[in-house]
């Protein structure tokens, strides 16, 4: 039967469909956030979550990366062998409308603010500085013409006074994920930062994740993460060598990007992925109604106590003088936490116990690159909330390495919980990103594989790999091939698809 017409084509509409059937399995329910093991962290988190109504898993992972980058400059931490930083890597699963952008500036609300302050000041040492290179320069070029005839035995200039340095570049958020401008900030900026944002799908759907560069993004924020020296060769400049540097990430995405991420390869084998603490809470989206009573008010007014006596926690943590190396000006040398002996027979165990939980045929088998990392992130996580409650401590306690691993025990959770949904393959994951996009970005009913590869997802657009894309979302009904003829994109198109979004087929 013919549809309406069209001004510029005709169509054939196929027959009714079914609702379209998702790419991956549901996700189980999560578990409860490990109050317990928050220690002085879980009431902060009960408190965002109370003032925004959002779920407790977003709030926790948003306090825990603003706590990883008030302390991460002031310590490292004993580990089985060696030591690590206190930086964490952060990945938060929620859709649309959770109020994720709200948890992250209620719990970085002091960043803000002295990241505004420091920016100001840098602004005036900015000015200051260029004038004082205009006038060293002024200066140089009074005295090369005063000493002209004046040169040594090797025909150079006599000495000349060193030029005036440029102040640091101040921030301590980042907010572009690119590993370029990260490395660019940490070289000239402050050493201890965190790149945050809630446009994570922009992150892993962008420039820093095609093809060509994923590879080198995954390993340059590796690197970072282990605390290495990171290096980078120019063509036309010196190279660069950053070492002293802590970085922290959190990154919230959508879903539809979510199953791509766990699945994609180059997260996996080169190693990023297993360096992320990922939480995707189930949706509070419907049941966040106004309550006006006085309880509800008296626990409002009390969240505004805590996050304003953490505020002031933050604050102290970001002012305090930093660990300088000695000759440098901005690489850092934190000095280490031990761990009690307690704490160290804790971690051994927890070790133990992943390790045997990692063998074929076990609960880890399918995730043993978090699960390997997991002992190492639990000493993070201990030394944070050690430095969090006292920068001057000296030791990792008993208590705070149980906290630490009782968090990494829900991260455990969590990720086994999302890895069940099917463990997704390549294909799987390149069609979620696909449908996601068609579903969500192109608002047209129709589309055809020219759009696709003009418009769609740049990694994708290889046109084997979108072929089975299509093939794979035609399989599960969310596209709907049409006969006749269709304008797409001011052209006309005899071989397209009706797009099929959830909740929409009749």
């Amino acid at each position: 039967m013919l549809t309406s017409e069209f001004s510029k084509g005709e169509s054939y509409v196929s027959t009714p469909q079914a609702e379209p059937t998702p790419l991956f399995g549901e996700l189980r329910a999560s578990e409860p956030v490990p109050w317990d093991a928050l220690g002085r962290l879980a009431e902060v988190v009960r408190a965002i979550s109370t003032l925004t109504q959002a779920p407790e898993a977003i709030a926790m992972q948003s306090v825990l990366i603003v706590v990883s980058l008030a302390t991460q400059a002031h310590a490292d931490a004993e580990f089985l062998v060696g030591s690590v930083p206190l930086s964490c890597f952060a990945l938060t699963v929620a859709q649309s409308g959770e109020r994720k952008s709200a948890c992250d500036h209620l719990a970085s609300t002091a960043i803000e603010r002295i990241d505004l302050e420091r920016g100001r000041k840098y602004r005036l040492e900015k000015r200051e500085f260029e004038a004082a290179k205009l006038a060293f320069q002024k200066g140089n070029r009074r005295k090369s013409n005063d000493d002209f005839d004046v040169v040594d035995d090797d025909h150079t200039e006599l000495d000349a006074d060193l030029p005036p340095e440029p102040p640091i570049y101040p921030a301590s958020r980042i907010s572009d994920p690119t590993i370029e401008g990260l490395i660019r900030q940490l070289e000239i900026g402050w050493p201890s930062v965190a790149v945050m944002t809630d446009e994570g799908g922009q992150f892993f759907g962008g420039h820093s994740m095609k093809k060509e560069n994923a590879l080198k993004t995954a390993a340059g924020f590796s690197k970072l993460w282990d605390g290495a020296t990171l290096t980078k060769s120019r063509a036309s400049a010196e190279p660069i060598q950053l070492s002293g540097k802590r970085v922290s990430l959190h990154l919230m995405i959508q879903p539809g990007v979510a199953q791509s991420v766990v699945g994609d390869p180059i997260m996996k084998d080169q190693g990023l992925l297993s360096r992320v603490l990922i939480a995707w809470p189930e949706s509070k989206i419907g049941s966040r109604v106004i309550r006006k009573s006085e309880a509800r008010s008296a626990e409002e007014t009390e969240a505004k106590s805590v996050l304003a006596a953490f505020d002031k926690r933050i604050t102290e943590l970001l002012n305090a003088d930093l660990p300088i190396h000695p000759g440098t000006r901005a690489d850092l040398q934190p000095r280490v936490l031990a761990l009690s002996e307690m704490a160290r027979k804790q971690l051994e165990d927890f070790y133990n116990r992943v390790e045997e939980a990692s063998g074929k045929g076990r609960a880890f088998e399918y995730m043993t690159g978090f699960a390997a990392k997991s002992p190492e992130m639990a000493v993070r996580i201990a030394g944070i909330q050690t430095i969090f409650a006292d920068e001057n401590a000296a030791e990792v306690t008993a208590e705070a390495m149980e906290n630490g691993i009782g968090m990494m025990e829900w991260y455990l959770s969590e990720m086994l919980r999302i890895t069940d949904t099917g463990r997704p393959d390549k294909e799987l994951c390149a069609a979620e990103e696909l449908r996601s996009w068609v579903c969500e970005k192109w608002h047209e009913d129709f589309i055809d594989k020219r759009t696709m590869m003009k418009y769609g997802p740049g990694h994708l657009r290889d046109g084997n790999t979108l072929t089975r894309c299509i093939q794979i979302l035609e399989e599960h009904g969310w596209l709907v091939r049409e006969a006749g003829k269709q304008v797409i994109g001011g052209a006309i198109s005899r071989t397209y698809w009706r797009v099929v979004r959830s909740g929409t087929t009749k």
